[in-house]
Order: C-alpha cells, then structure tokens, then sequence
C-alpha cells in the first residue's frame, strides 16, 4: 500500500511538472519580443482609405504576412496560409488579418483589391496595405523584412519586369502593438497559429 501510495504521488509531481513546464513554454513562446507602441506608419489599403499603422488598428490581434502580387512563388501561399487561419475564426471581431506589399510601385489599391478577389479573401477583416515606397520600407525595416529586388527589364511595351527575394515572415501582433511572434510564412502551421491567436484573443 505504502509503495502504491508513493508511485501514485511520484506520477502526480511528473505530471504537475510536464504541465507546468508546457506552460512555460506557451509564455515564452509568446512573450513580448518588440513592440510598434509610439510608431506611426502612414499606409493605404485596398479601399484606398488612409490607415495609420498600428494605430488605426488598436485592439485587434493582427496576425501580419508580407507579399506582392507578381511573386511567383511562396507569396501566394503565405496568402493561402493565412487564409487557412482566418476560416477558423468567424465569431471573433478583433481579429485582423494584414497583408503588405513592399511592392508598392506596382501594387496600388486598386490591384491589391483585385488580388483579393481573386485569392477569395474575406475582406471584412482582412486589410491588404501599400504607400509610399519610404514608408513601406521603415514599416519593413522595424519588423525586420528583409528585401532584394532583381534587375529590371522591360517588355515591349515597356513595362518593368523584376522580382523581390524576401523574408519568408508572418508576425503575430497583439492588440497593444507588441509582437508576439513571427512564423515561416510558407510553411505555416494553422493548428499553432491558431492557438496561439486564441491565447492573444483571451488576454483581450
């Protein structure tokens, strides 16, 4: 009895441990690691409308991945991911989902709005941004985006052709503008991702 006794208590401080190292591990996971508190970062979304960043989304968990619509490859998945994780949140209003180009010469409203459509974003919470090229780039550079733009060439009718190397980034962001954590965007973990949005959500 006295050894059964003992066991039954040894496996009740491993498991009081394990769960308690686990929460740790959530904590630091998601603990404070910058924060966009004091900057303002004048941008325009795909309504054309004028957005101050972060400001003019205060109290929204923002979950914020960087693109541009001509890339051919890992962009348009980083916007599937990111999808993937808004389908899961339908009852929840300060939610945000962000997308900015460090495209902005060839990424207007107008064409960001397009790119929307056509990826079949949710658009009610999802703001796709661009600016001026200097804005972008300071917006960039504090969040630690890193881009390398190709040699441009032109096609017969003298459109520019060139392409972006980029960081492959997606930043969660909490409702007071302190990043929270970045992940790989194109490869992405929905079931993570969306843990640790309803983490954020639940200190709201």
């Amino acid at each position: 009895m006295f050894f059964s006794s003992f066991r039954n208590r040894i496996i009740q401080i491993s498991i009081a441990v394990l769960l308690t190292i686990s929460l740790a591990a959530g904590c630091g996971r998601l603990s404070v690691k910058d924060t966009l508190e004091g900057y303002d970062f004048k941008l325009v979304n795909q309504f054309n409308e004028t957005v101050h960043f972060p400001e003019s989304y205060q109290g929204n968990v923002m979950l914020v991945g960087y693109v541009y619509t001509h890339c051919p490859d890992i962009c348009p998945i980083i916007t599937y991911n990111m999808r993937d994780v808004q389908q899961a949140f339908h009852d929840y209003d300060n939610l945000l989902l962000v997308s900015v180009s460090f495209d902005p010469a060839r990424d207007t409203p107008e064409i960001l709005y397009q790119y929307a459509e056509n990826y079949r974003l949710n658009q009610d919470n999802w703001q796709l941004l661009t600016g001026e090229q200097g804005e972008v780039e300071s917006l960039l550079k504090k969040l630690q985006i890193f881009t390398v733009k190709t040699p441009t060439r032109f096609a017969d009718d003298n459109t520019p052709i060139y392409f972006i190397d980029h960081t492959d980034r997606v930043t969660l962001i909490d409702g007071k503008g302190q990043i929270r954590r970045n992940y790989p965007g194109s490869e992405l973990s929905s079931e993570e991702v969306i843990e640790d949005i309803r983490t954020l959500l639940n200190e709201s």
